[in-house]
This record gives C-alpha cells, sequence and structure tokens, in this order.
C-alpha cells in the first residue's frame, strides 16, 4: 500500500473517533448564531406602511394590497418565494420595520397555512375629494416626525397633527373643487388641480 493511502487511512480512523465538527442536526435543534441571515418579519410598532420593502424584493416574496372597504394596506410576507436577501431589511426606511430574523426553517403540512405567512395591516388615508387612499396613517407620521417644524407646511402632515390632538369635523364635498379645499387631506393629484384652479 502507498504512502499517501496510508496518510487517508489514518486521518478517516482518527475522524471516525473524533468528535463531529458539523451541528447535531436534524437529530438535535440547531441554534444559528445571531449574525445568521434567516427569513424577515414584520414588526408592527416599526412598520410604516410604506411598501418599499415590496418593491425591492428581487423574489417578489412581498405583496402589497390595499383595501378600500376596510381603509387599510395589507404588506404580506410569502416564505415560500423568499430567498433571504435581506433587501428588505437594507431598504426599509424605518430601519426597524422589516428585520432578517435567525429563522431557517418553517415546517408545514400545507402551503396555505398561516404561519408561512407574515401578515400586517396598515390604516389608510383617503383623499378626502377622489376618495382614494395615497398613504398610510403611520407613514405621514413618520415623515411628519422627521421634518419637525417644517410639517406645518404641508396641509396634509398638519391635519394629520390635528386628528391626533382632537378629532375634526368631515368636510362635504361641493361637486368641484374650490380653493379651501387646500386645507384637506387629499391626494397628490388632487392638490395639484387646486392649486391649478387656484392659480388659473
Amino acid at each position: 500500500m502507498y504512502a499517501p493511502k496510508l496518510r487517508e487511512l489514518v486521518e478517516a480512523l482518527r475522524s471516525l473517533f473524533s468528535r463531529p465538527y458539523t451541528t447535531r442536526f436534524p437529530k438535535g435543534k440547531y441554534e444559528p448564531v445571531k449574525e445568521y441571515r434567516g427569513f424577515p418579519q414584520f414588526f408592527e410598532e416599526d412598520c410604516v406602511g410604506c411598501g418599499t420593502c415590496y418593491q425591492v424584493c428581487p423574489a417578489g416574496a412581498i405583496e402589497m394590497n390595499d383595501d378600500i372597504k376596510k381603509g387599510v394596506r395589507v404588506l404580506k410576507i410569502d416564505y415560500s418565494s423568499c430567498i433571504q436577501c435581506g433587501q428588505c431589511e437594507e431598504h426599509c426606511i424605518t430601519e426597524r420595520g422589516i428585520r432578517i430574523t435567525t429563522k431557517y426553517s418553517v415546517p408545514i403540512f400545507s402551503l396555505s397555512e398561516d404561519n408561512y405567512f407574515n401578515v400586517i395591516e396598515k390604516k389608510l388615508v383617503k383623499c378626502e375629494i377622489c376618495g382614494k387612499s395615497f398613504a398610510c396613517e403611520d407613514h405621514l407620521h413618520f415623515i411628519r416626525k422627521r421634518l419637525g417644524a417644517k410639517s406645518y407646511a404641508h396641509p396634509n402632515l398638519l391635519i394629520g397633527l390635528q386628528k391626533k390632538l382632537g378629532s375634526i369635523p368631515e368636510a362635504k364635498y361641493k361637486g368641484r373643487i374650490r380653493r379651501e379645499d387646500y386645507i384637506k387631506e387629499v391626494c397628490p393629484i388632487c392638490r395639484h388641480k387646486i392649486v391649478v384652479e387656484d392659480e388659473f
């Protein structure tokens, strides 16, 4: 027997009687390190419902739907499509709304099971003129906090703050856009129409 083969045999016997270098998974539970990049998860208190994660997800694992009847935006992560790339966490505007966890496995019997999805709902803000949704309440609140005193220059942000301080009577639409509609919660398209109507 050649010397190299003897060395391989010695190495094989040494490995047979030494402890394993790998983990005991699946016989034992695997505890991933803190830096392990697993599945992402929404965090209710930090997510503002802006939809950035939905836009940057390369695998299309995050869905975003606006339910106008309920007045909520639904964001859903499908773990069967997620590739754990971390783009959602990297581009999150709050830096804490969606975070990568160390969760690496989701044992299920059916792809329709609830624990195979991570769902979050955020309250929408509707335009007082056309009735279309244009942002989430938490998103506008986040912008207001970032802008500080400058936020008082924009009617949508000012009205949102007034609603937090107390109730505002709902204004009725008078059939056509008027100058007074400028001090209402309206979408960018309707605000443009108000400005044009006022100027010309």
